[in-house]
């Protein structure tokens, strides 16, 4: 175990001016014993003013700088995820502990260089999918524990948005960029892989595809449709360790925003996930019945920014709890490494139109 945390109140820098400052900052503000000491950006003049406006002490326009000063007992990095993988390795050389938006990283191998730095450096590491803190997500977990379906037969992931349909609406230049991490499998496919790792248990092969299907984007700050190389379209398939199969299909262009359904069955009943956080299900027999409270507390936060600061103010609780106790945090750098196997697989069997063997009983993964 590491040795526990015992500052009183503990500080954590944000890095990123756009959701670190809109989610990662309020949602902070909500956990007991934990101060927002200071905001780092790009840019020096907005982050200034993001500073003044959420009436943060100190911001900085370079990471390596908040790192040395003293300032932070932990950081939240928020950036791009090109940027992930050196801001989370100075962060641990600097002994502050890490919770790290998802995608992860760019490739498999710089998250395994994360999660190696974060264990050298004895430092709390987390990433950043608190949708297990969805209220349906986290109730669906809770009956699949309690033996609900029984033995898992096969789960179906289905997303419609029309988020990136309009081509001429100006959307993160990330994003839009492969090499930047960017495109629908890393950005929103991750959170649903390690759904379905936290749900189901370890993933040990994958097919599957991306595409763009719309190939020029109004990219923000920039003039003009430009060519565009990041996916908007996922569609793969997983076998767990268990021998069950998983389906994903993740559409962003979608013509009407429909929503997500996810279904899972197995030997003994059924659990469905739809829109807005509904949550439906039957055991053998019986009829399919509405399986959350009338009332959930914070369940009425089903959208926007909202769902995501109640979610993740739950996760950064978990965080600064680890910290404390010196126990480990959940999900972990050791988990975002095995999103990112998933992702990378599936890009690879793309390439090599086959199943990847994740398994690693054939070769080391």
């Amino acid at each position: 175990m590491r040795r526990p945390v015992e500052r009183e109140t503990i500080r954590v820098g944000v890095i990123g001016a756009g959701f670190g400052a809109s989610v990662h900052v309020p949602a902070l503000r909500r956990v007991p014993g934990v101060t927002v000491a200071a905001i780092c950006g790009a840019h020096a003049g907005r982050i200034r003013d993001v500073a003044a406006e959420l009436e943060i002490p100190a911001s900085f326009s370079d990471y390596r700088e908040l790192f040395e000063s003293g300032a932070i007992d932990a950081v939240t990095i928020a950036t791009p995820p090109h940027l992930h993988h050196p801001v989370a390795l100075a962060a641990c050389e600097a002994g502050l502990h890490v919770l790290c938006e998802k995608p992860m990283a760019r490739s498999v191998a710089e998250a395994r260089d994360m999660l190696r730095m974060a264990r050298e450096a004895g430092v709390c590491h987390a990433v950043a999918h608190q949708m297990r803190h969805d209220p349906a997500r986290h109730r669906l977990k809770e009956l699949l524990d309690d033996g609900f379906i029984g033995r898992l037969h096969s789960v179906s992931v289905m997303v419609y948005r029309s988020a990136l349909a309009d081509p001429t609406r100006r959307t993160s230049g990330w994003l839009t960029d492969a090499a930047s991490a960017g495109g629908v499998l890393s950005a929103i496919g991750s959170h649903y892989i390690d759904a379905l790792r936290w749900w189901f248990g370890d993933i040990h092969w994958v097919a599957g595809a991306v595409s763009t299907a719309i190939p020029e984007r109004a990219i923000s700050g920039r003039e003009g449709l430009l060519p565009v190389d990041a996916d908007d379209n996922t569609a793969f398939v997983v076998r767990f360790s268990n021998g069950a199969l998983g389906s994903v299909h993740i559409s962003y262009t979608s013509a009407v925003d429909i929503g997500e359904e996810i279904i899972a069955t197995g030997s003994d009943g059924v659990l469905i996930i739809q829109d807005n956080g509904r949550l439906f299900g039957a055991r053998r027999g019986e009829r399919i019945q509405n399986l959350l409270p009338a009332y959930v507390p914070g369940s009425g936060d089903r959208s926007g920014p909202a769902r995501h600061i109640r979610a993740f103010s739950i996760l950064v609780g978990e965080w600064i709890l680890a910290m404390r106790t010196g126990a480990e945090a959940s999900p972990s750098f050791d988990d975002g490494a095995k999103v990112q196997e998933v992702l990378d697989a599936v890009s690879r069997s793309q390439q090599l139109s086959r199943w990847i063997d994740l398994s690693g009983n054939k070769w080391p993964v």
